[in-house]
């Protein structure tokens, strides 16, 4: 008996679960700078009204996805011993949260069927100008509260992702946020050196053992932090995604020039699928064909290898940009065609929900036209198991 139990837990080792049981249509619920959702100046009731406001009409869009933004700039948007709350839920740096606000979201989104999944911004933390807000908090910011943890890079600071006391202070953060709240996952953004002249030099002396070059050393650094997050959260809760939303080109394809993940950020999520250690990416494709819309589409179905994909739009270029409706549409149809991909999901909601005419137009195409009630997540290549005889000795 205990024979034929290892076995069939061998097997579903190497047996990928679909984790997506629908097509996604997913939303990024932007809080930093209350861009999507709070408004600044209201009271609580106020907020939670607009936020159901919110949800009731993405629901009848048909969207079944939230990516609720819990971290901006090195501030939270939960009751943490570790990060300060979010000036713009609090309207004072000093102040704690007087509600319960991830709580709130996710059982609103729960109650419309929708996954909540907490956002989170690992290494930015903003300028020293908007650091300053928490000064009197009881938490404390960590530009003044772990100065020797953190770089200034063109008039703002980050975590140095090169040093072995960012992970652990970073793993300890979303371990509270997971044990805290019952997210259906936790979504990566930002998890990349902000630029190739990030000035990490000293930590490259001291946290390189294996001498690797700075680009590689870099990659290795946020491997390392995804990895050991995975193993985290998976300890907390299997059921919870691991995932992140990437720069939208992972690397240049045929004759395209555009800033890549792994090159310009060091940024490798094929190396995070590869090793398993990530359920789900959400490249941020906020471009069209004239910088190969189909041809980094097709290279992410491959480096996803029937894990999760959805794929990133961005309906805010109809607002800040000369898209149309048509366009945002046309994108969404070429990527949910695709074997592989599960769905896309759109930055931001108020480029959803507005006022905007064309904002509108697209909002009544979501309305009419609801996706596939069925995923279509091609299965990874696993290596085959000659025999498990060998594992019954």
């Amino acid at each position: 008996m205990h024979r034929i139990i290892f076995i069939f837990m061998l097997l579903s080792a190497f047996a990928h679960c679909n984790l997506l049981s629908q097509e996604v249509r997913g939303v990024w619920l932007t809080t930093n700078a209350g861009l999507d959702w709070p408004e600044k100046n209201t009271t609580v009731e106020e907020r939670k009204k607009a936020l159901v406001n919110m949800l009731d009409r993405l629901e009848k869009a048909h969207f079944n996805y939230v990516l609720f933004q819990v971290q901006a700039n090195g501030d939270v948007v939960w009751d943490s011993k570790i990060q300060p709350a979010m000036e713009q839920f609090t309207g004072d740096g000093a102040r704690r949260l007087d509600y319960d606000v991830c709580g709130f979201v996710i059982d609103e989104c729960h109650k419309r069927g929708m996954k909540c999944h907490a956002w989170v911004v690992p290494y930015r933390l903003g300028t020293a100008a908007a650091a300053s807000k928490y000064r009197k908090n009881h938490v404390g910011h960590a530009i003044y509260k772990h100065p020797d943890m953190c770089v200034k890079y063109r008039g703002a600071y980050y975590l140095d992702p090169g040093l072995p006391s960012v992970r652990k202070y970073l793993i300890k953060l979303y371990k509270e946020l997971l044990e805290k709240y019952d997210f259906d996952g936790i979504n990566l953004d930002y998890t990349r050196y902000p630029g190739n002249d990030f000035p990490d030099s000293g930590s490259f002396r001291r946290h390189n053992p294996h001498k690797l070059d700075k680009n590689d050393w870099r990659r290795d650094n946020i491997n390392r932090f995804v990895t050991e997050l995975y193993k985290t959260v998976k300890k907390i809760d299997r059921d919870i995604i691991v995932g992140s939303a990437p720069i939208g080109t992972y690397k240049n394809v045929k004759d395209y020039k555009n800033t890549t993940a792994y090159e310009s950020f060091q940024q490798d999520p094929g190396a995070w699928i590869a090793s398993r250690h990530h359920d789900v990416i959400i490249p941020q494709m906020y471009w069209g064909e004239d910088f190969g819309f189909s041809a980094h589409l097709s290279t992410w179905v491959d480096v996803a290898d029937g894990q999760s994909l959805i794929v990133g739009l961005a309906p805010y270029k109809m607002v800040e940009g000369k898209w149309t409706a048509s366009d945002v549409i046309q994108l969404m149809k070429k990527a949910t065609a695709v074997k592989g991909v599960d769905g896309v999901c759109f930055f931001r909601a108020a480029h959803i929900l507005g006022d905007d005419k064309r904002v509108k137009e697209l909002y009544k195409y979501l309305v009419d036209n609801p996706p596939c009630p069925e995923a279509k997540t091609m299965p990874h290549n696993e290596k085959p198991i000659e025999s498990v005889e060998k594992f019954l000795e």
